[in-house]
């Protein structure tokens, strides 16, 4: 169905506004994800462009500092449109990361060359997000096809511009970005969701035409479960081709940013020709991801006040659209566990449990990944570069903490006590057997934590 309203039954005659996808600037086909994203900027910008294809050379090198102290300072005001500015906002994160964290923690510079700050500070204040290396651009923006007229998957996927660690670091960005891809799959049936709801709410319990849209509001959380499934086997594809070393010690640290926890930068970075004050900017995290938060949102999951504070603190880092998207879908005032818990119908019931279970498993496959790529690492692959960060993720939180209780929020939602003892007693390793693709790898990585 298309994004314009519907019936409850085809018959009744009753009917909602249609919820428009298009006002929050997300696409049915890529979601959040940039379309047709640019690959370099007009010739006036030719220094970035050349600079930005040069960094991984230059970051190797250890010589980024001494290219940006070149940089001319050039006028943002003569970029053009969203799509420049997204690209523009694309290679100075990159740049930026390469000048700050070049060396390690050893001899961090305290400031940004005015050349850089100035146009990177302001072209992220016109986007709404943060002057710093994010989801938004890491995995939203940074992608194109080998061939234009090929398909959206693995082997047809390329990097704009490169982080560290060679093809393990493209493969660290196809990994989100295809998750991202998969989730658009199923945001016909988040707007068939909120039309139904719109018309339950509407209709009392012993109404007639509620069964049908409980029934028709199943079968969209069954297509929603589906999605959530085929982003866990994306998220499985990480262990292709990036190998836990690599990551740990050359691509983690290129997505740190400054002013977080456990961050050698603690009052932040000053950006120079912008204010003599530091400026506090969190790394790449999953959490800057609008389609966790929007699944949340959508099924009604609330977490606990600290998770919650640094879950809103990320939706900075997001577009302020599709910061809009899950604003409106936490404070709708009749939401989908309004319809589920005031249902006596168990399909609808099952699906709604469905969709939780998967999002479990989602998180429990996440919880895995750290595990391997951060925690294990951090015992027997740390080259010992970057000490600050060696417990932190790159959002600047305790990683794993924060991982379970998000976790634990998600199982909460389960409708039924019968359902939720028994899987609150599930181990996240047993969860992970459901859906881990290569699980063995991450056990043995965790034990490998567990004996030291």
């Amino acid at each position: 169905m298309s994004n314009q309203s519907i019936s409850s039954n085809g018959k009744s005659g009753r009917q909602s506004v249609g919820f428009d996808l298009n006002s929050f600037k997300v696409s049915l086909n890529f979601g959040f994800l940039i379309e047709n994203p640019l690959t370099s900027l007009p010739a006036y910008y030719s220094a970035w462009n050349t600079l930005t294809e040069q960094l991984p050379e230059l970051y190797k090198a250890k010589t980024v500092r001494e290219a940006v102290h070149q940089l001319p300072l050039l006028d943002y005001n003569q970029l053009s449109g969203h799509r420049q500015l997204r690209l523009a906002h694309l290679q100075l994160s990159f740049i930026t990361a390469g000048y700050v964290w070049q060396n390690g923690d050893a001899g961090i510079p305290k400031s940004l060359p005015k050349s850089l700050a100035v146009p990177f500070y302001h072209i992220s204040e016109l986007l709404g997000i943060q002057p710093v290396l994010c989801h938004a651009s890491l995995a939203l923006a940074n992608w194109r096809l080998k061939d234009p007229n090929g398909a959206f998957d693995f082997e047809n996927l390329q990097c704009i511009y490169h982080i560290p660690g060679g093809y393990s670091g493209d493969w660290f960005c196809i990994i989100p970005f295809m998750v991202e891809f998969n989730f658009a799959k199923c945001l016909k049936n988040f707007v068939e969701i909120l039309n139904l709801l719109n018309i339950a709410k509407e209709l009392n319990a012993r109404d007639k035409s509620r069964t049908t849209i409980e029934n028709q509001t199943a079968l969209q959380l069954d297509e929603v479960t589906n999605v959530i499934h085929l982003m866990n086997k994306s998220l499985a594809r990480m262990h292709d081709h990036l190998d836990a070393k690599t990551f740990f010690n050359e691509v983690r640290p290129f997505l740190a940013g400054w002013g977080g926890e456990g961050t050698p930068m603690s009052d932040g970075l000053i950006y120079e020709g912008i204010s003599s004050t530091p400026i506090k900017a969190l790394g790449g995290s999953a959490a800057q991801s609008t389609t966790l938060q929007a699944l949340d949102g959508l099924l009604g999951i609330r977490h606990k006040e600290g998770q919650k504070e640094f879950l809103v603190k990320m939706r900075n880092y997001m577009p302020p659209e599709h910061r809009r998207f899950v604003e409106y879908l936490e404070n709708r005032p009749y939401g989908l566990p309004h319809l589920v818990e005031s249902s006596t119908n168990d399909v609808l019931k099952s699906s709604y449990n469905n969709c939780i279970t998967a999002l479990v498993q989602l998180r429990t496959y996440h919880i895995q990944i750290v595990s391997k790529y951060i925690l294990a690492a951090s015992v027997g692959m740390n080259e010992g570069n970057y000490k600050s960060l060696d417990s932190k993720g790159t959002g600047g939180t305790s990683v794993m903490p924060f991982l379970k209780v998000v976790r634990a929020d998600t199982e909460t939602k389960l409708i039924g006590s019968r359902q939720s003892k028994k899987f609150s007693k599930m181990s996240w390793l047993t969860i992970g057997a459901v859906t881990a693709i290569g699980g063995a790898v991450i056990f043995g990585a965790v034990q490998f934590v567990k004996q030291k």
